[in-house]
């Protein structure tokens, strides 16, 4: 169904807009349409901007918020934040205070459905639905690093310098197969040269909090749906060339670790979340 809308997205452009909370200005784009109102956030590094033409696909018939978060994009980093989920959590309750929003469906991708399942913990009563795009805050705690140890294809190391140009066409190769428009606006808003350093060194919080933190999934009481996507050899390593020895190599672990262990983590947030 994503995929669907991002190929059918219209043209709308949304309204960028900036909320002050606990020292920071926080980033957020808005498509204004009539309907229920969606909050969209992105995964780790990922701005509002990634969101762009799946927003415009809802706005016909929603109003869609999306959000950048704090040290991210457009959004400010400062020094002195405490970069953990609860940051992110209290931060998204701001905006929607900010924007008078009351009861919407709250979409966290990656990183963010930590965010979500936070948020819906402590102000159940606050959110209508929660749905899950490729979120596993207990990732971890089943394996990750293990099965990524056992990865037998290196991602191509980026060579060159930092220019837009050479950082899109490295993506558009080895990470992000077609190299969408959002992708291309996401890009230019992160700041890059020791902005962006300074930016990372603070945001690497997030993934140590998640990892020593999960949230309880059992207690979760707003309805929920958690889409997972099935991993390929095509999205995980797009620059293999199909019957080629290190396109053979992946494929044997794709079908037989890889896809079997995201089918354990998707099974795992079924199972917590029926278990109230």
């Amino acid at each position: 169904m994503w995929l669907l809308l991002l190929f059918l997205a219209p043209t709308t452009p949304p309204r960028a807009g900036y909320v002050n909370h606990h020292g920071a200005r926080l980033h957020y784009l808005e498509w204004v349409g009539s309907g229920p109102t969606i909050v969209l956030l992105p995964g780790y590094s990922l701005t509002a901007h990634a969101f762009e033409e799946i927003g415009a696909a809802l706005a016909p018939n929603h109003r869609v918020i999306a959000i950048t978060p704090r040290g991210f994009g457009e959004s400010d980093a400062p020094d002195t934040s405490n970069y953990a989920i609860a940051t992110l959590a209290d931060d998204l309750g701001a905006v929607l205070d900010s924007l008078r929003i009351d009861q919407p469906v709250l979409v966290g991708h990656s990183l963010s459905g930590t965010v979500i399942a936070r948020y819906a913990l402590d102000h159940p009563t606050r959110v209508s639905r929660l749905i899950f795009l490729d979120a596993f805050p207990y990732g971890a705690g089943e394996g990750a690093d293990s099965i990524e140890a056992l990865d037998p294809i290196q991602l191509p190391a980026f060579v060159g310098d930092t220019t837009y140009d050479a950082v899109a066409a490295y993506l558009g190769r080895y990470r992000f197969v077609p190299w969408r428009p959002a992708l291309d606006t996401d890009l230019r808003a992160k700041p890059s040269g020791a902005e962006g350093g300074r930016r990372r060194a603070l945001t690497v919080g997030y993934i140590a909090d998640q990892r020593a933190a999960p949230p309880d999934l059992t207690r979760l009481v707003v309805p929920s749906l958690q889409l997972c996507a099935v991993p390929s050899v095509r999205s995980e390593y797009p620059w293999l060339r199909p019957g080629s020895p290190g396109y053979r190599t992946a494929r044997r672990y794709v079908e037989a670790t890889l896809r079997p262990f995201n089918k354990r983590l998707c099974d795992r947030f079924a199972r917590d979340y029926l278990r109230q």
